[in-house]
Protein backbone atom coordinates (compact mmCIF):
# COMPACT_ATOMS: atom_id res chain seq x y z
CA UNK A 1 0.00 0.00 0.00
CA UNK A 2 1.15 3.39 -0.87
CA UNK A 3 0.78 4.95 2.57
CA UNK A 4 0.53 8.52 3.52
CA UNK A 5 0.65 7.51 7.57
CA UNK A 6 2.23 4.06 8.81
CA UNK A 7 1.55 3.12 12.77
CA UNK A 8 3.59 -0.12 13.95
CA UNK A 9 3.26 -1.84 17.14
CA UNK A 10 2.21 1.59 19.23
CA UNK A 11 1.79 0.99 22.80
CA UNK A 12 1.18 4.22 25.24
CA UNK A 13 0.54 3.97 28.66
CA UNK A 14 -0.59 6.49 31.57
CA UNK A 15 0.85 4.94 35.27
CA UNK A 16 -0.60 1.48 35.13
CA UNK A 17 -3.13 2.16 32.42
CA UNK A 18 -2.74 0.59 29.32
CA UNK A 19 -4.32 3.21 27.02
CA UNK A 20 -2.64 1.79 23.14
CA UNK A 21 -1.72 -2.20 23.22
CA UNK A 22 0.50 -2.22 19.50
CA UNK A 23 -1.65 -0.29 17.16
CA UNK A 24 -1.42 -0.99 13.70
CA UNK A 25 -2.63 1.38 11.00
CA UNK A 26 -1.90 2.26 7.48
CA UNK A 27 -3.73 5.07 5.90
CA UNK A 28 -3.49 5.19 1.95
CA UNK A 29 -2.25 8.56 0.52
CA UNK A 30 -5.30 10.38 -1.29
CA UNK A 31 -8.09 8.16 1.19
CA UNK A 32 -9.94 9.45 3.73
CA UNK A 33 -10.03 7.07 6.68
CA UNK A 34 -12.04 7.28 10.17
CA UNK A 35 -10.72 5.85 13.21
CA UNK A 36 -14.06 5.03 15.24
CA UNK A 37 -14.65 3.43 18.94
CA UNK A 38 -16.13 3.71 22.12
CA UNK A 39 -14.96 6.76 24.69
CA UNK A 40 -12.13 5.97 26.44
CA UNK A 41 -10.67 3.76 23.69
CA UNK A 42 -7.50 5.63 22.97
CA UNK A 43 -8.51 7.32 19.98
CA UNK A 44 -7.43 10.75 20.87
CA UNK A 45 -4.30 9.89 22.77
CA UNK A 46 -3.57 8.43 19.21
CA UNK A 47 -3.85 11.61 17.58
CA UNK A 48 -1.81 12.95 20.44
CA UNK A 49 0.91 10.84 19.45
CA UNK A 50 0.74 11.25 15.78
CA UNK A 51 1.24 14.49 16.51
CA UNK A 52 3.96 15.31 18.49
CA UNK A 53 2.21 15.93 21.50
CA UNK A 54 3.11 12.99 23.28
CA UNK A 55 5.89 10.36 23.00
CA UNK A 56 4.68 6.58 22.21
CA UNK A 57 6.10 4.09 24.73
CA UNK A 58 6.65 1.34 21.77
CA UNK A 59 6.54 1.41 18.20
CA UNK A 60 7.35 3.45 15.04
CA UNK A 61 5.32 6.60 13.68
CA UNK A 62 5.80 6.85 9.91
CA UNK A 63 4.63 9.97 7.46
CA UNK A 64 4.80 9.97 4.19
CA UNK A 65 8.11 7.94 4.02
CA UNK A 66 9.51 9.83 6.92
CA UNK A 67 9.70 8.96 10.45
CA UNK A 68 8.15 11.25 13.03
CA UNK A 69 8.38 9.41 16.34
CA UNK A 70 8.65 11.50 19.18
CA UNK A 71 9.44 14.44 17.20
CA UNK A 72 8.39 17.87 18.45
CA UNK A 73 4.81 19.60 17.14
CA UNK A 74 6.90 21.98 15.01
CA UNK A 75 8.75 19.30 13.25
CA UNK A 76 5.69 17.44 12.57
CA UNK A 77 3.59 19.83 11.38
CA UNK A 78 5.49 20.43 8.12
CA UNK A 79 4.00 16.54 7.45
CA UNK A 80 0.56 17.12 8.78
CA UNK A 81 -1.72 19.33 10.30
CA UNK A 82 -4.35 18.79 13.26
CA UNK A 83 -8.13 20.11 14.53
CA UNK A 84 -9.11 19.29 17.81
CA UNK A 85 -12.42 18.42 19.31
CA UNK A 86 -12.90 22.01 20.18
CA UNK A 87 -12.12 24.87 18.54
CA UNK A 88 -8.88 26.37 18.65
CA UNK A 89 -9.24 29.53 16.73
CA UNK A 90 -7.93 32.79 18.23
CA UNK A 91 -10.96 34.65 19.04
CA UNK A 92 -9.44 37.83 19.27
CA UNK A 93 -7.79 38.24 15.84
CA UNK A 94 -9.93 38.32 12.40
CA UNK A 95 -11.00 35.77 10.35
CA UNK A 96 -8.74 36.67 7.96
CA UNK A 97 -5.86 37.18 10.38
CA UNK A 98 -6.36 33.98 11.42
CA UNK A 99 -5.91 32.04 8.07
CA UNK A 100 -3.22 34.32 7.54
CA UNK A 101 -1.12 33.35 10.96
CA UNK A 102 -1.57 29.46 8.84
CA UNK A 103 -0.74 30.45 5.95
CA UNK A 104 2.37 32.54 6.92
CA UNK A 105 3.18 29.04 8.83
CA UNK A 106 3.14 26.94 5.64
CA UNK A 107 5.01 29.80 3.45
CA UNK A 108 7.81 29.55 6.00
CA UNK A 109 8.35 26.03 6.42
CA UNK A 110 8.82 26.72 2.45
CA UNK A 111 11.29 30.17 2.63
CA UNK A 112 13.67 29.55 5.55
CA UNK A 113 16.01 32.51 5.80
CA UNK A 114 14.30 34.24 3.06
CA UNK A 115 11.82 37.61 2.35
CA UNK A 116 8.39 35.68 2.83
CA UNK A 117 5.90 36.47 0.09
CA UNK A 118 3.45 38.47 1.75
CA UNK A 119 0.93 38.54 -1.21
CA UNK A 120 1.20 35.01 -1.96
CA UNK A 121 0.00 34.77 2.02
CA UNK A 122 -2.70 36.57 1.54
CA UNK A 123 -3.71 35.43 -1.70
CA UNK A 124 -4.03 31.73 0.04
CA UNK A 125 -5.77 32.85 3.04
CA UNK A 126 -8.54 34.77 1.20
CA UNK A 127 -8.94 31.56 -1.29
CA UNK A 128 -9.24 29.38 1.82
CA UNK A 129 -11.48 31.23 3.17
CA UNK A 130 -13.46 31.79 -0.03
CA UNK A 131 -13.48 27.56 -0.13
CA UNK A 132 -14.81 27.30 3.53
CA UNK A 133 -17.10 30.13 2.79
CA UNK A 134 -16.61 32.49 4.96
CA UNK A 135 -15.04 35.27 2.72
CA UNK A 136 -17.90 37.59 3.65
CA UNK A 137 -16.76 37.17 7.50
CA UNK A 138 -13.28 38.18 6.92
CA UNK A 139 -12.96 41.37 8.55
CA UNK A 140 -14.70 39.93 11.87
CA UNK A 141 -13.71 38.96 15.39
CA UNK A 142 -13.20 34.73 14.92
CA UNK A 143 -14.88 34.84 18.67
CA UNK A 144 -18.30 36.69 17.01
CA UNK A 145 -18.73 33.70 14.28
CA UNK A 146 -21.30 30.46 15.24
CA UNK A 147 -19.12 27.40 16.50
CA UNK A 148 -20.49 25.72 13.47
CA UNK A 149 -18.52 28.94 11.52
CA UNK A 150 -15.41 28.40 14.18
CA UNK A 151 -15.45 24.45 13.28
CA UNK A 152 -15.35 25.68 9.47
CA UNK A 153 -12.28 28.05 10.51
CA UNK A 154 -10.42 25.44 12.27
CA UNK A 155 -10.90 23.13 9.54
CA UNK A 156 -9.45 26.03 6.67
CA UNK A 157 -6.42 26.57 9.32
CA UNK A 158 -5.89 22.93 8.76
CA UNK A 159 -6.28 23.09 5.22
CA UNK A 160 -4.50 26.15 4.69
CA UNK A 161 -1.06 25.06 6.05
CA UNK A 162 -0.17 22.89 3.03
CA UNK A 163 -0.18 19.66 4.68
CA UNK A 164 -0.08 16.82 2.67
CA UNK A 165 -2.17 14.77 5.85
CA UNK A 166 -4.82 16.34 7.49
CA UNK A 167 -5.64 15.13 11.05
CA UNK A 168 -9.38 15.92 11.93
CA UNK A 169 -10.89 15.42 16.03
CA UNK A 170 -14.58 15.31 15.71
CA UNK A 171 -14.98 17.63 12.95
CA UNK A 172 -19.12 17.63 13.74
CA UNK A 173 -18.86 17.32 17.69
CA UNK A 174 -21.64 20.04 18.70
CA UNK A 175 -23.31 20.57 16.10
CA UNK A 176 -26.75 20.07 15.12
CA UNK A 177 -27.82 17.65 11.67
CA UNK A 178 -27.98 20.42 9.54
CA UNK A 179 -24.72 21.44 10.34
CA UNK A 180 -23.23 18.75 10.67
CA UNK A 181 -24.26 17.77 7.21
CA UNK A 182 -22.80 21.29 5.55
CA UNK A 183 -19.55 20.13 7.46
CA UNK A 184 -19.19 17.07 6.23
CA UNK A 185 -19.71 18.62 2.59
CA UNK A 186 -17.17 21.14 3.61
CA UNK A 187 -14.66 19.01 4.05
CA UNK A 188 -15.28 16.16 1.39
CA UNK A 189 -15.20 19.03 -1.19
CA UNK A 190 -11.76 20.75 0.56
CA UNK A 191 -10.00 18.13 1.24
CA UNK A 192 -10.37 16.42 -2.02
CA UNK A 193 -6.85 14.94 -3.47
CA UNK A 194 -5.62 15.22 0.30
CA UNK A 195 -5.20 12.22 2.95
CA UNK A 196 -7.72 12.78 5.75
CA UNK A 197 -7.95 10.76 8.93
CA UNK A 198 -10.82 11.45 11.28
CA UNK A 199 -12.08 11.22 14.76
CA UNK A 200 -15.89 10.86 14.46
CA UNK A 201 -18.81 9.59 16.89
CA UNK A 202 -21.24 10.28 14.49
CA UNK A 203 -22.32 7.89 12.62
CA UNK A 204 -23.75 8.67 9.18
CA UNK A 205 -20.97 10.67 9.21
CA UNK A 206 -18.82 8.23 9.31
CA UNK A 207 -20.18 5.81 6.67
CA UNK A 208 -20.84 9.05 4.40
CA UNK A 209 -17.25 10.47 4.44
CA UNK A 210 -14.69 7.37 5.10
CA UNK A 211 -13.22 5.89 2.32
CA UNK A 212 -11.94 3.04 5.18
CA UNK A 213 -12.39 2.80 8.98
CA UNK A 214 -10.11 1.79 11.61
CA UNK A 215 -12.55 0.19 14.65
CA UNK A 216 -10.34 1.16 17.93
CA UNK A 217 -11.76 -1.39 21.42
CA UNK A 218 -9.58 -1.14 24.36
CA UNK A 219 -6.63 0.48 22.65
CA UNK A 220 -6.46 -2.13 19.83
CA UNK A 221 -7.60 -1.96 16.26
CA UNK A 222 -10.50 -4.73 16.08
CA UNK A 223 -10.85 -4.12 12.39
CA UNK A 224 -10.06 -2.09 8.99
CA UNK A 225 -12.40 -1.94 6.08
CA UNK A 226 -14.51 -0.05 3.87
CA UNK A 227 -17.73 1.32 5.11
CA UNK A 228 -19.95 -2.18 4.11
CA UNK A 229 -17.33 -4.61 5.57
CA UNK A 230 -17.13 -2.88 8.76
CA UNK A 231 -21.27 -2.69 8.80
CA UNK A 232 -21.35 -6.50 8.45
CA UNK A 233 -18.01 -7.49 11.07
CA UNK A 234 -19.69 -9.30 13.64
CA UNK A 235 -17.05 -8.29 16.37
CA UNK A 236 -17.14 -4.76 15.15
CA UNK A 237 -20.79 -4.88 15.60
CA UNK A 238 -20.71 -6.48 19.45
CA UNK A 239 -17.94 -4.29 20.25
CA UNK A 240 -19.20 -0.57 19.39
CA UNK A 241 -21.99 -0.49 16.70
CA UNK A 242 -24.71 -2.23 18.16
CA UNK A 243 -28.00 -1.66 16.22
CA UNK A 244 -26.20 0.16 13.43
CA UNK A 245 -27.37 -1.26 10.25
Amino acid sequence: MNAALELHRIAKGFGATRVLQGVDLHVARGERHALIGPNGAGKSTLFDLISGRARPDEGRIVANGTDITGKPPPRVARTLARSFQTTSVFGGLSVLDNMRCAALAAASSRFIDRWLPSRSVDARAHAMLDAIGLAARAGELAARLTYAEQRALDLGIALATDAPLILLDEPTAGMNRAEATRALALIRATTEGRTLLVIEHDMDAVFGLADRISVLVQGRVIATGTPDEIRANRDVREAYLGGVA
